[in-house]
């Protein structure tokens, strides 16, 4: 009768022990996988902002070249628009690659440049003469995408999203953007294939390529946790190339001249002044 209670005890030890170690195992397992993903999840930090700009425009672009001309050439007054400023509305998003290093992607829109007015007017430019009532329009639209980064040089945000000081920043963007000009019906543009002035049809329309750098600094705000950033900006865009179709596809150029030789460009490269929210997140 001992031996068999010496027995039974042995292998409920037995079986205890055994159980000890297999759950011990399965604890180990267990935690080794949950370290393992741990150290696989890296948290991530993306943001999103809105802006506007404002903008020196170069005083010879090619909106004041053909308003200088086509004004000579109109009376009474100075009627025709220029364009010496640009008001622009930024959206962007992106995320961080790095501590320091922020890609982003951008959406611009431009305020239109130039206007238009409503008179009557003696005309030495087309259409001949004197009219009545004739709006007189300049206007050009601008459209934009675009990519590009930050670096943070001082305090940048930390791996929750937060940023904790002011942060200085440089930065670069390339975009792709396009440019429709309108002006008013009867105008003639020059047909380099004819080389002669024919009315406009289409609005004048091109595609270019602009180039950013700047230098901001963000500071952080009691709301939401947004940052507050001032950056100023020199941006490249030069559109060379504006043009509008008539009905056999043939190219038709404002012009700056009589000749028509003297094609009008859209240079509206010029510094730029940039006030933004910026919301910071991590997930």
């Amino acid at each position: 009768m001992s031996k068999k209670l010496i027995l039974l005890v042995g292998a409920l030890f037995l079986f205890v022990a055994v159980g000890s170690a297999f759950a011990q195992s399965e604890d180990d397992v267990v935690a080794s996988f949950m370290h393992k993903a741990q150290k696989k999840h890296k948290t991530k930090v993306g943001f999103f902002s809105a802006s506007f700009s404002y903008g020196l425009l170069q005083n010879d672009n090619g909106m004041n070249q053909f308003k200088d001309y086509a004004n000579s050439m109109i009376s009474p007054g100075y009627p025709v628009p220029g364009a010496w400023r640009s008001y622009q509305f930024n959206a962007n998003f992106g995320m961080m690659l790095n501590p320091r290093t922020a890609l982003k992607f951008g959406a611009d829109y431009w305020l239109k440049l130039g206007g238009d007015v409503t008179g009557d007017y003696t005309m030495s430019v087309e259409p001949l003469g004197v009219q009545t009532d004739i709006n007189l329009k300049s206007e050009v639209q601008i459209l934009g995408f675009s990519t590009g980064a930050d670096y943070y040089l001082t305090n940048p945000p930390d791996k929750y999203g937060t940023t904790h000081a002011l942060a200085l920043r440089v930065g670069a963007m390339a975009g792709f953007y396009m440019a429709k000009w309108e002006v008013w019906e009867g105008l003639t543009s020059y047909n380099l294939a004819t080389s002669s002035f024919e009315s406009n049809r289409d609005p004048l329309k091109d595609n270019s390529i602009g180039l950013t750098v700047s230098a901001g600094a963000d500071y952080p705000t009691p709301f939401w946790n947004m940052l507050l950033g001032l950056d100023v900006e020199y941006q490249y865009l030069n559109f060379d190339n504006v043009k509008s179709y008539n009905t056999v596809g043939e190219e038709l150029y404002l012009s700056a001249s009589d000749s028509g030789t003297d094609q009008v460009s859209l240079d509206l490269s010029g510094i730029r002044a940039k006030v933004e929210l910026k919301k910071f997140f991590s997930w």
